[in-house]
């Protein structure tokens, strides 16, 4: 290869790197405002059941169905994302969750609310996703990965801050339909710049292309040569990883003590004595410090490995929890919502830049869609640990050791992989140490 070819391939790759933060931005803002409006329906619940003739129960029932909906819909998104790309995919959940918002706002029963927000959010939950966003910026990035990920991710930590008191302002101001119409509109502004903005990188451009029979080939050098078979992982090789189980082992002990923790720390706080103003400070303070965390512990990851790292956030998360079992206190809490802010939210950004160094590009949407199905069933199993050990014990302990021992597990697991890529000329060295 001549130098001016090198140097045009250099250029590419900084010019490629510069434009991948217009990726990120992109995707910042898909999952501040998708994830966003998740986080906010909270401040409709008590007018959704007067407003479609229901109880809050079977409107409760209907949030929910969106949930596992998601999780079922995961794998066949990321599927999507591997043979369509990442701008038909970001748009088309992007269009659901605006259709889930606009028709619940015209609903006058809960059938209707069932179609439009179960259905349409498992779609763009799915779709606009850290596995998404983790597929999408991972193909712009290589030695700024780890801080990409982080930066795109941490749109929903900035969503949870800001969007709930203006959601409020227009249910107080106009009603709650307006005000979700309003939301759903605002989500549908964000397709135009996907559809605009978003393209291949530069890799995938120029040297891959797509056959109309679907198969990889090189182009260049190796125009009709395929793509080598050990070069990425399938998802079939991935599955039959050891790799690939325990990155979903440490996915859903991810899922599990985050959603406990999301879902009940005010009514934690609230069965140790303390008032609803330290549960409500708790959780803006958990949601702020996790900008930062997302951030930090992608750069982190960036220059100290991504299994370092998560290593480092699979034992804090550990410690504090142990801490908040056995020392129960103001100072316990607080040094819990800093560790699981700074350390706690990045851990799905790392874990998918670390499956994507393990496994390739090649089918990485659907190796991590099929992988992120696990962190949804823990985060299920969280959130019902949770209200269950409080109905049956009165306290929260039980759902905490539990967490501690899902931690555990995963940082064992962690220590397990093994960070390297398939080797040329065999099969590819996915096992673990």
């Amino acid at each position: 290869m001549s130098s001016e070819q090198s140097a045009g391939i250099s250029d590419g790759s900084r010019a490629g790197s510069a434009y991948g933060w217009v990726i990120v931005a992109i995707a910042f803002l898909s999952m501040a405002m998708v994830f966003g409006s998740r986080f906010s329906l909270g401040l409709f619940l008590p007018h959704l059941p007067e407003g479609l003739g229901t109880s809050a129960a079977a409107v409760s029932a209907t949030l929910a169905i969106s949930m596992l909906g998601a999780a079922i819909a995961q794998p066949l998104i990321g599927w999507f994302l591997d043979l369509w790309g990442s701008r038909i995919v970001l748009s088309f959940g992007l269009g659901f969750a605006g259709l889930a918002l606009c028709g619940t706002a015209f609903s006058n029963a809960l059938w209707q609310m069932t179609l439009f927000m179960g259905l349409g959010s498992s779609v763009a939950y799915a779709a606009v996703s850290p596995v998404s966003i983790t597929s999408i910026v991972s193909s712009w990035f290589d030695a700024k990965r780890g801080m990409a990920l982080g930066v795109a991710t941490s749109g929903t930590k900035v969503a949870m801050i800001f969007l709930p008191p203006a959601v409020a302002a227009l249910i107080a101001f106009f009603g709650w339909r307006t005000a979700m119409l309003v939301l759903g509109l605002i989500v549908w502004l964000l397709i135009p710049a996907v559809l605009f903005f978003v393209k291949p990188a530069p890799g995938a451009a120029s040297g891959l292309t797509k056959d109309l029979a679907g198969k990889d080939k090189l182009v260049g050098d190796a125009a009709d040569g395929p793509l080598a078979p050990d070069a990425d992982a399938t998802l079939w090789t991935a599955l039959t990883a050891p790799a690939f189980w325990l990155i979903a082992v440490s996915l859903f002990a991810n899922g599990f003590i985050m959603n406990l923790v999301f879902i009940h720390l005010p009514s934690f706080v609230l069965s140790h004595g303390y008032d609803e103003a330290l549960a409500a400070t708790g959780l803006a303070v958990l949601g702020a410090i996790g900008i930062v965390g997302n951030v930090v512990t992608g750069a982190l990851s960036d220059r100290m490995g991504r299994r370092t790292v998560l290593l480092i956030l699979f034992a804090a998360r550990g410690i504090t929890t142990l801490s908040l079992v056995l020392a129960p206190s103001l100072l316990s809490f607080l040094a819990f919502i800093i560790a699981f802010g700074l350390l706690g939210y990045g851990a799905i950004g790392v874990i998918g830049a670390l499956a994507s160094e393990i496994f390739g590009r090649r089918s990485i949407g659907a190796i991590l869609g099929s992988a992120y199905v696990f962190n949804q069933v823990g985060a299920a199993a969280g959130i019902y640990a949770g209200g269950a050990s409080l109905e049956w014990t009165g306290t929260y302990n039980a759902a905490l050791w539990l967490s501690i021992f899902t931690t555990v597990l995963s940082f064992g697991c962690i220590l397990l992989l093994r960070e390297t890529r398939p080797v040329a000329g065999g099969h590819p060295d996915f096992t673990s140490n």
